[in-house]
């Protein structure tokens, strides 16, 4: 084969082999943008992917987004969830990152996502309602805390103890 192409006689199927690789390389790409849309994954820059802890002193919160993304230049989260509706609880959660991003950067995001099983992507508008609406929710559960006497004991399935940081407290039975 050296001696062919030394000799300069063409070989017309490495020709073909090299548009077919390409042909499949752009094939994977169209393919992955669709399924990240099919997602409801845009194409936003994203700054963090399920890996920052964020905590506030002043209001005694933590969280972590799924992901946050920069959209306008301002840092965004979202929350995924495996459902086909938004809840209460959801935006509630989406609020607390609202709260923690602001407290971290300095910025409050004018907004964050739910991002649902199918794909579809439901705002959330960061009003001074809804984060009056977790604050007053963290010190309800604070204050039953302190209220607290005995420990209450919970009985989750394994397959939910298996991802838990803290496995040996989730499996506890009552009794």
């Amino acid at each position: 084969m050296r001696d062919l192409l030394s000799a300069g006689v063409p070989l017309p199927w490495v020709g073909g082999i090299a548009a077919a690789v390409l042909a499949v390389g752009l094939l994977l790409i169209v393919s992955g943008h669709s399924m990240r849309r099919r997602r409801g994954l845009t194409g936003a820059r994203t700054l963090d992917l399920d890996g920052r802890n964020l905590y506030s002193a002043r209001y005694g919160l933590a969280g972590r987004p799924d992901r946050i993304v920069e959209e306008g230049g301002l840092p965004i989260p979202e929350e995924w969830k495996s459902g086909r509706r938004v809840h209460d609880s959801h935006r509630v959660q989406l609020g607390v990152y609202l709260i923690l991003i602001e407290e971290e950067t300095g910025i409050r995001p004018p907004h964050g996502y739910v991002v649902l099983g199918d794909g579809r992507r439901q705002r959330v508008e960061n009003t001074d309602q809804l984060r009056a609406r977790v604050l007053a929710i963290a010190d309800q559960i604070r204050a039953a805390r302190r209220d607290l006497v005995e420990i209450i004991q919970v009985s989750q399935p394994p397959a939910k103890c298996r991802g838990y940081g803290v496995r040996e407290a989730c499996g506890q039975r009552s009794g």
